[in-house]
């Protein structure tokens, strides 16, 4: 009886060892975005703005252009705040197409591994000296299945 006491106990403190333990640090990624306003050929006041970013190994970055399912990925958002009004949908250049399921079902989702880049055409208001707005996403790690969700301010002179 006295063995058993004393096993019961030695696990008691083990797991609050455990459970007083900090966890280790998960990694998040960071994304470096680079902006530019391109102009596009024969549509004076439009500019294509292209925001584009390296994306650690093991990390991928879900792109724009599919249909979030109430559960699972969410696809990027780009939002003009002043300076242009956006035109069409938000595009992903390159981005890879895939399908995942969960307790909800099947989805279809597209994202971006080792490159990302956005392209977003812009109609310029009169005189505007730049465009700013917030390019809004989610990332996610592959292995740990960690995910983040980003918001990148942008202010790009036309």
């Amino acid at each position: 009886m006295r063995d058993w006491k004393q096993a019961a106990r030695g696990l008691l403190l083990g797991a609050l060892a455990l459970a007083a333990a900090p966890a280790p640090a998960q990694e998040e990624v960071e994304l470096d975005w680079r902006w530019r306003a391109e102009a596009v050929p024969g549509a004076p006041g439009e500019v294509e703005l292209v925001a584009s970013a390296p994306v650690r190994p093991g990390w991928i970055v879900y792109a724009a252009g599919f249909d979030a399912g109430d559960f699972g990925p969410r696809p990027a958002r780009l939002a003009v705040e002043s300076g242009g009004q956006a035109l069409q949908s938000l595009r992903a250049e390159g981005a890879q197409e895939r399908s995942g399921s969960n307790f909800a079902g099947e989805y279809r989702y597209a994202y971006f591994a080792g490159q990302a880049t956005f392209r977003q055409r812009v109609r310029l208001e009169p005189g505007a000296r730049e465009v700013s707005g917030t390019l809004a996403g989610q990332s996610c790690h592959e292995g740990s299945g960690l995910c983040t969700l980003f918001k990148a301010p942008f202010a790009v002179v036309p």
